[in-house]
């Protein structure tokens, strides 16, 4: 309203009253579940979204919608695939919105599981279906990616597009985590439905704005990929490519580089 009132030449005063308090130090925690394999037990699929949200809304785009598709994927894998051949792990990362501390913890804690990690499909900006794949710079991702999405539907891969070898992400959401141990782990980034203009990081971030139409899409495309990784008899292989040189500083360009968690919110 305030924006019309300008665009009309009206010259609206607006009065804020704000108030806050200071509460104490409260815990966050990681959410954890697993189906467990019986051929490969120690080998890993990661379904990868994060519990927590910016304080002004509830968290339905960021990352609600995330959470759910691991969540519904995780039934339908539970409902037609009870005995997968790798175990498959569903994590929900909290403290993401701090600086990545849930993913950055678990990879630090778990470096067994990371180093035997098949796969990492990560899902977080916003409830759109999903529209690009990033190889993340692992070079051969293009041959088992290319394969595993195959297999889904056509109505659902028709409008991915995908970026072989890409570059590795070295942050915004909790697959860099992942990446930064050299474990193969996939953004699958979404349609955009003004999540950046408009609910992220907002008071309007709600249940409403949820579509679910595109995320019920995308638990199909998650529980498709999960069950290929999980199936195939090949280990998806790890060889990063070399980065180019930055043209603004003339050096050589490096992999990120895996970085510790804040576990106690700067206090320590």
């Amino acid at each position: 309203m305030l924006y019309r009132l300008v665009e009309s030449g009206s010259k609206p005063q607006i009065r804020i009253q704000a108030e806050s308090k200071e509460l104490k130090n409260a815990p966050t925690f990681n959410t954890v579940a697993q189906i467990k394999g019986t051929e490969k037990p120690e080998e890993y699929v990661v379904l990868s979204a994060h519990f927590d949200s910016w304080d002004g809304g509830t968290g339905a785009t960021d990352n609600g919608t995330g959470t759910i598709v691991m969540m519904e994927a995780m039934r339908i894998l539970k409902k037609m695939y009870p005995n997968p051949k790798r175990t498959i792990i569903a994590g929900h990362w909290g403290s993401e919105e701090q600086g990545l501390n849930g993913s950055r913890a678990f990879v630090a804690d778990h470096p067994e599981i990371v180093k035997n990690i098949q796969a990492v499909f990560n899902q977080d900006n916003g409830t759109g279906r999903v529209v690009n794949i990033s190889g993340q710079g692992f070079l051969h991702a293009y041959d088992y990616l290319g394969r595993w999405l195959s297999a889904a539907p056509r109505e659902i891969t028709s409008g991915i597009e995908t970026n072989f070898p890409g570059f590795p992400g070295g942050g915004g959401s909790d697959h860099a985590s992942f990446v930064a141990a050299g474990a193969p782990a996939f953004m699958l980034s979404s349609l955009n439905w003004s999540y950046g203009t408009y609910t992220w990081h907002t008071n309007r971030d709600t249940y409403d704005k949820i579509v679910f139409d595109d995320v019920r899409s995308n638990a199909i495309l998650v529980a498709i990929l999960a069950y290929k990784a999980s199936e195939d008899p090949a280990t998806a292989n790890r060889e990063r490519i070399v980065l180019p040189v930055d043209s603004r500083t003339g050096e050589q360009r490096t992999w990120p580089e895996q970085r510790e968690p804040t576990r106690k919110g700067g206090l320590d």
